[in-house]
């Protein structure tokens, strides 16, 4: 989706992805369908990028009957009303008018040629957006007769349902997003949009419109060549950097670098590098995908109480209902058990964000696709990325005022002291006194703890649903294989079923697969699923599903799935089977995530791309979860309390925070837990000099015998310049006793 202004009327693009030709050139390959149809190819210059935010600008009136030209789309979209999409008020019946965002903008000498060039804006992720115009003019009490949905088409299914995931992932970390939903051409919707586009075609060429009639005509190419849509209302809004309103005092700075915290959280889970910047992740940023919407226009405010209701409840029952109540709670630890530096937690919590009904804008966040699977490279880079970056945000104010500097492009939090030019790369021009930057950086961390909590608070159901989803797709795959086998077996010298495309001699010599799989049994049942074995599994795909790497093999196997659906059809045996798996999936994946208000946005088509769709969601989730626990691991970190210059005092969890105690430059750890189990397991020698002591965590055991020694190594690293850590299990008792004898015998 792209982004309107209420005040310059501007739309802009940043997408490498072309126009509408080239969308349709690419659906129609993927579809291989003929390239005829009602377009003609234009020219290329739908990929210039579309700039009419210079207010003296002009839009040439397209209309070649010399009629009164009307408000431009800019200024009518400029007084449209927010539109709820997901009412049941809303209705196609009321369509007036479709807008492919194609003006030519003049200057005193621009040629011809380019005034018949064509702009047109696009997407970050892929796809084509058309804007549409309904009636309002039932609602006396709105400001405008008008009001605005944006239709996006991306070039594939998969497309378009990942971006509905990543809204409803959105959703649940408190990230404001765009009402949006998907539309299937197999829904009873799909006709009534094809009949209002054709009425307003109709419209058109009454009026003699040509250029509406040609949108509308694109509009019906789309819907013939497309599987689906992503339905969205308009908000109001502009770039983040483009708009002063969320920087102009310390309070909206805090709101702010809060909405970047949850933001930041969010990109992580998602890998989205297409919106923040940061070097450190490799990410680098578009800040076109956030914007700053006026709170009375956004439309969907209230819809963050109701989803802590489902799954947070019902998968962990001791959190609370509404993210407005979490602030009574912010002492809880990160990891549910052992505190993450307890005061810290409560001094960054300290700040409350302002309500949304009091806001007068909100940060808005577009285009949060769920990738299928990184690039093995960039997966790599995160496992040893990703663990620094929330650590260190997490136990280091430092870290994290240089990190909001960054994301916030230079609005917020402290520059860098080296390694970034900020006259050339940044905007710093700090207006914030030192006690406002403080406020702002705990807000920017407040945010991101939050968003955290709240992720803990629903990993347990995405969990749940991976291992369901899982599940399921071994019955599927133990059916497609018993089946595979079984034609093989009633003609070894032609396969009809499209897995049978292996070669004859894989099948006997695959001494991995059980004796009863290769006398396969009708019944579709879990008892009789044997595909969950490793080996077997691994023989399976090894058959059917060879590729170059996971990627080509996962792509591949998505085609497999899609050609055994189409072949079942002409069975009725394997039908009545696989309408039973469906059945299955409609029970335990599909009730699952409507019981619990989840919306995946995958699931709603036709029950041919059920399996399908559970394979491609459960790839993105794989991966999901991959960086949750990458996340949450390193959350489950303290921060060292420093007793005097060279000497910190912390528990386990302080030593296992290896990125925290490097960044404090801490050389050396006392271990007084040495005996406890996990305890020399964790050490990282080759990080840090260990010496270590075994003593009972019992009020009545004598640690006397071990003072002496604990402070000549105490001495020993004061003597190195370096520091140390002495710690026990928690932190308190031990490690207490320790430092406090030393501070009496040595100081």
């Amino acid at each position: 989706m792209e982004e309107g202004t209420t005040e310059s009327g501007s739309f802009s693009r940043s997408s490498s992805f072309g126009g509408f030709e080239e969308w349709v050139a690419l659906v129609r390959k993927r579809n291989e369908r003929a390239s005829c149809g009602r377009l003609a190819i234009r020219s290329s210059a739908s990929s210039e990028v579309l700039e009419l935010a210079v207010p003296d600008s002009n839009v040439i009136d397209p209309d070649p009957c010399g009629q009164v030209p009307e408000a431009s789309l800019w200024e009518r979209l400029g007084r449209v009303s927010m539109m709820d999409i997901e009412s049941s008020n809303f209705s196609w019946s009321s369509l007036t008018s479709l807008h492919h965002t194609k003006h030519t903008a003049t200057s005193i000498d621009t040629s011809e040629d380019d005034i018949n060039r064509s702009f047109e804006v696009t997407v970050n992720s892929g796809g084509v957006v058309f804007i549409a115009l309904f009636r309002t003019v039932e609602n006396v009490d709105l400001p405008s007769k008008e009001a605005a949905a944006v239709i996006k088409i991306a070039p594939s299914r998969m497309a378009t349902q990942s971006e509905r995931f990543g809204y409803e992932l959105a959703k649940w970390l408190g990230v404001r997003t765009p009402q949006g939903r998907v539309i299937h051409n197999s829904s009873s919707e799909w006709q009534q949009i094809k009949d209002a586009v054709e009425n307003a075609r109709h419209v058109s060429i009454a009026a003699g419109d040509e250029l509406e009639e040609m949108i509308c005509a694109e509009m019906l190419e789309a819907l013939e060549l497309s599987r689906c849509l992503f339905l969205m209302n308009y908000v109001h809004g502009s770039p983040l950097l483009e708009n002063t309103v969320p920087f102009d005092s310390r309070e909206a700075a805090e709101k702010t670098a809060e909405a970047l915290g949850r933001v930041l959280i969010l990109d992580l889970v998602l890998r989205n590098e297409d919106r923040l910047r940061c070097r450190a992740l490799g990410w680098r940023g578009n800040y076109a995908n956030l914007l700053v919407a006026n709170k009375e226009a956004y439309a969907n405010l209230d819809s963050l109480d109701d989803v802590y209701d489902s799954a947070i409840i019902r998968y962990k029952p001791e959190i609370i209902r509404s993210p407005q109540k979490q602030k009574q709670r912010r002492a809880v630890s990160i990891s549910g058990s052992i505190g993450s530096d307890v005061s810290d937690l409560i001094l960054e919590d300290s700040f409350v964000p302002s309500e949304p009904e009091f806001s007068s804008f909100n940060i808005v966040a577009i285009d949060s696709s769920v990738p299928r699977r990184p690039p093995a490279g960039k997966r790599a880079k995160d496992q040893e990325s990703y663990p620094k970056l929330v650590e260190l945000t997490f136990n280091n104010f430092d870290y994290s005022s240089k990190l909001l500097f960054e994301v916030s492009f230079g609005k917020l939090g402290i520059p860098v002291s080296q390694g970034v030019d900020v006259s050339s790369d940044y905007s710093y021009n700090c207006t914030f006194s030192e006690s406002d930057t403080v406020a702002i950086v705990h807000s920017f961390r407040g945010g991101f703890r939050s968003a955290l909590r709240d992720l803990q608070r629903f990993h347990i159901f995405l969990i749940t649903l991976y291992q369901k989803l899982d599940g399921l797709l071994k019955i599927f795959f133990n059916l497609m294989y018993k089946c595979s086998n079984d034609y093989d077996k009633e003609d070894p010298g032609t396969s009809y079923l499209p897995l049978c495309s292996v070669e004859a001699q894989t099948d006997s010599k695959d001494n991995d697969v059980p004796r009863n799989l290769r006398k396969p049994s009708r019944t579709l049942s879990r008892d009789s699923l044997d595909l969950s074995s490793p080996s077997c599994r691994e023989s399976f795909m090894t058959k059917h599903f060879k590729g170059n790497g996971d990627a080509s093999r996962g792509l591949r196997l998505t085609m497999k799935l899609r050609d055994f659906n189409k072949y079942a059809k002409v069975d009725s045996e394997l039908s009545k089977e696989i309408e039973q798996w469906n059945d299955m999936m409609r029970t335990e994946v599909v009730k699952l995530c409507q019981d619990n208000s989840f919306n995946t946005g995958f699931f709603e088509g036709t029950d041919n791309s059920t399996a399908v769709d559970a394979y491609e969601l459960k790839v993105r989730l794989e991966h999901i979860l991959e960086r949750i626990s990458l996340i949450s691991d390193a959350a489950s970190t303290e921060r060292p309390s420093q007793v005097i210059d060279y000497l910190y005092i912390g528990g386990a969890l302080t030593a296992r925070s290896t990125h925290t105690l490097k960044h404090l430059g801490i050389t050396h750890i006392l271990c007084l837990c040495a005996n406890e189990i996990g305890q020399s397991e964790s050490q990282q020698p080759g990080l840090f000099d260990y010496r270590n002591f075994s003593i009972k965590d019992d009020d009545d055991a004598d640690i006397g015998n071990v003072f002496q020694d604990a402070s000549d190594f105490i001495d020993y690293v004061d003597h190195l310049r370096g520091k140390v850590l002495v710690h026990c299990f928690e932190g308190k008792s031990r490690s207490a006793t320790v430092v406090l004898a030393y501070l009496m015998l040595r100081k």
